[in-house]
This record gives structure tokens, sequence and C-alpha cells, in this order.
């Protein structure tokens, strides 16, 4: 699945030493001043020229980055920033430093694993230039989703996934999209291009956890002008210990995580490493908290636009002819917006609308054609009422449009299939999730 081409080819280009990244001496920068310029002549007679700041030929990073993928397929996200900045999360950058407030927030670590192994193919501005560009990468992907990039530790990245008055569902629902993605491109897209050049794929590692309004507090550490904005929480640290406890290319999701969204059977597991199955991480002898393996490839794959390979396995964009839409709307069809599938959850009450559709037109039915919709719920709530799987009492029907609301919390699909007598079926699915 290959999501970042310009990422892909540039990284190629730096793994077959086709950049050229070569020191320049600051000296010859144009906007230095004359000086600035004699000072730095006089250094270079006399001193080890090692002492000297020097400016990088060639790229920063890797390519500009392309936004088009994620907002085509999961829709410009609100809760995106404008300015990328990192440190003080903006919507909090305005409390005083003896002051905190509570405010809930999703907590993820990211950590790039296996780069210092890079140094014995390449030069040091080559591994740099590897290390910076997923780094950019993953705070590009990030901001996407509305993440924050609140520290940069080395190969690694602490991303906070929270807007002030934001739902905190929608919060989760980003963290998990944003590492989903970061993660099939470590582990299938650059693997692939690392195994090329016979060299061992790096491993990515995530720990998210969410804790909420009464669990979290935010304030200030230190003292004024050597202070940070940070957040005091069981589950701040709960997230960093669960990334250094995750297996590679695994993410690992705090108890939080799973029943904030009442997250479906299919999409986690328990965490299994080499010598021992666990539920629970101990913080005490007397206090434990569960967390889980998130089943990221199969979170991928309940996408529309998301499928297997024809080697079964790796997986891939795919384009279908046959697509269904989705909008929201107040039940009595005012402020009617589309929604993209597993972009955000939706508040019950709201009525949804599917629209069949064939390329960018709807879909007409034929008059040999049937064409059936189900629902398949999941979570308690669905279960209690005895409604995990229902067919709308069939008034859906040979309709190229199907309406219904929301109703229960969790993730949901919504199935239309198109019966043709000559057995050439389709089906199609749009997932949803529902706070």
């Amino acid at each position: 699945m290959r999501l970042f081409d310009n990422y892909l080819n540039g990284l190629n280009d730096v793994l077959s030493h086709k950049v050229n990244v070569t020191p320049a001496m600051l000296k010859e920068q144009r906007n230095l001043s004359s000086n600035i310029q004699k000072s730095l002549t006089s250094q270079i007679l006399n001193e080890s020229t090692h002492d000297l700041p020097v400016v990088i030929e060639g790229p920063k990073v890797l390519f500009n980055y392309d936004k088009k993928f994620i907002e085509n397929s999961f829709g410009k996200n609100p809760h995106s920033f404008d300015l990328i900045t990192i440190g003080a999360h903006p919507d909090f950058a305005d409390l005083g430093e003896s002051c905190y407030i509570n405010h809930h927030c999703v907590s993820v670590f990211v950590d790039i694993k296996g780069s210092t192994r890079l140094i014995e193919k390449y030069s040091l501005l080559e591994v740099r230039l590897i290390k910076d560009s997923l780094l950019t990468l993953a705070i590009q992907v990030a901001n996407q989703f509305g993440g924050h990039v609140h520290r940069l530790q080395g190969d690694g990245i602490f991303l906070q996934f929270v807007r002030r008055n934001q739902n905190k569902n929608d919060a989760i629902i980003n963290a998990l999209n944003a590492t989903s993605i970061l993660t099939q491109f470590v582990t299938k897209d650059l693997a692939g291009i690392m195994k090329q050049y016979s060299i061992r794929p790096l491993k990515i590692r995530v720990g998210i956890d969410f804790g909420n309004n009464d669990e979290v507090l935010w304030s200030y550490y230190g003292i004024p002008g050597c202070n940070e904005l940070t957040t005091t929480s069981l589950h701040t640290d709960m997230a960093a210990k669960l990334q250094s406890k995750a297996n590679d290319n695994t993410i690992l999701i705090g108890g939080n995580v799973k029943n904030t969204l009442d997250l479906k059977p299919d999409f986690y597991s328990y965490y299994e490493n080499e010598s021992r199955k666990e539920k629970v991480y101990y913080i005490s002898t007397q206090f434990t908290y569960p967390f889980f393996v998130f089943n990221w490839q199969d979170y991928l794959l309940s996408l529309p636009f998301i499928g297997k390979n024809s080697d079964g396995v790796t997986l891939d964009v795919i384009e279908k002819p046959i697509t269904l839409e989705c909008y929201i709307s107040n039940p009595d069809g005012s402020k009617k917006e589309r929604y993209y599938p597993n972009s955000k959850s939706i508040p019950k009450g709201k009525t949804i609308f599917y629209y069949l559709k064939k390329g960018i037109s709807p879909y007409i039915k034929q008059y040999y054609e049937k064409i059936e919709w189900q629902a398949y719920n999941s979570g308690k709530e669905a279960a209690d009422d005895q409604m995990l799987i229902h067919d709308f009492g069939k008034i859906n029907h040979d309709k190229t449009v199907c309406e219904t609301h929301a109703g229960y919390l969790g993730h949901h699909y919504v199935e239309c299939r198109i019966v043709r007598e000559n057995n050439k079926n389709e089906r199609v699915t749009f997932p949803i999730f529902v706070q």
C-alpha cells in the first residue's frame, strides 16, 4: 500500500546513494554579513574546520508532503492545525504558569527502532536525512489528524491528540487513524525498499492511551524561563510504558481506549511476547491496568478503499467501481454533511444516509437486479438490544439510498448487496463510529 510515493522515491534515492548530501562551509552563505565573513575566515585559517557550523547541500527532507490521500480518504479534519508547532499545546498555551486545568487527552509515543545500524552503510548526513524525513512524515500525518507534537526524542516522537472541547471519541479515532497509517508505511512500504538494498528494515513501536477529564491535569513543570506545559496523568505515563513494551511493528493501547470507543473484538487482542501472554500492566502489587494489541491491519481493512493485494497478505489502496457515500444530518434533515469512513464519531440520534454510487454518479438500478441493505453493529448497547445484525425492516430494499440513524456506541458498518441473476453480485460496505 504505497501511501506516500514521493517519500518512498526519496528514500530509495538516499538508500541507493543517488542523493547528494554534502556539507558546505557556512562562510559561503550569501546572507552572512561581512563582519561574520571576516570572523569565519580568520577561524578557518587558525582553527579546525570541524568547529565551524556547516550547511547541508541538497534537500532538508526528501519530499514535499502531499495531503491529498488523507484528505480524499478521511476528509479534511477540522482538528488539524494551520501552523505546526512543537512544545506547549496551542489550545492550552494561555494557561498561567501557576495554574492548572483538567481536560482529556490522548497521549501517543512513537519510536522508530533500528536506525543506529544505518551508520554501517551510510554517512552521518545520510543517516540524519533518513531519520529526519521519517520524523517529518510522522509530524505531517499526525497534524492532518489533529495531533500536536509535544516533543521529539531521538528516534521517537511524543504526540498529543486533543483539541479544547473536542469530543473525546474523535481524539482517540484520530490517534488510531494516524498511527495505523504510519505503522503500515514503516512496516510494509519502507521495509520493502530497505530489503532491496539488503538493509535490515526499520521497525516502529507505538503506545497509545486516553485519559478522561478527571484523569488528566495540564500544568507547567520547572521554573520561569525553563519550564514545560505538559500533562500529569497515569495515562500519559502508560502510553510511554506501552510503547517501550510493544513488539516490533505493533501498536499497544490502554484499556481506556478500548472502553471509550467500545472497540469491536476484531480490532484488538491480548499482548504476547516470546515468554508470556499478558492482559494487564502491573503498576504495583495492588494496582493493575488492562492493555491490548491494536490490530491495525484489520482496522485498515475495514476501510472500503483498502484491500489485500494479489499475494493475499499485503494491504493496498484499491479503487472500486461501485461505492457508498455517506452523509449525516439532524433528524429534521438540516445541516447535512459528508461523513468519511472511520473519520470521527457520529452523535446518537443523527440521521445517516448511504448513497450507492457508480464512479462519481448515482447508481442506477437495473430491472434484473435486487438491492439489499444490512447493518452489522458491535458493542454492548447494540448487543443488549439484540441489534447486532438487522436489515432495517427491509424498508430500504431495492433502493439506491439507505436511511437510518445512529443509535449505539461502537464501530458499525452497513453492507449493500446487488444481487443479479447471472450471479455476478456486488458487495460494498461502509464503516462508521458512533459516540
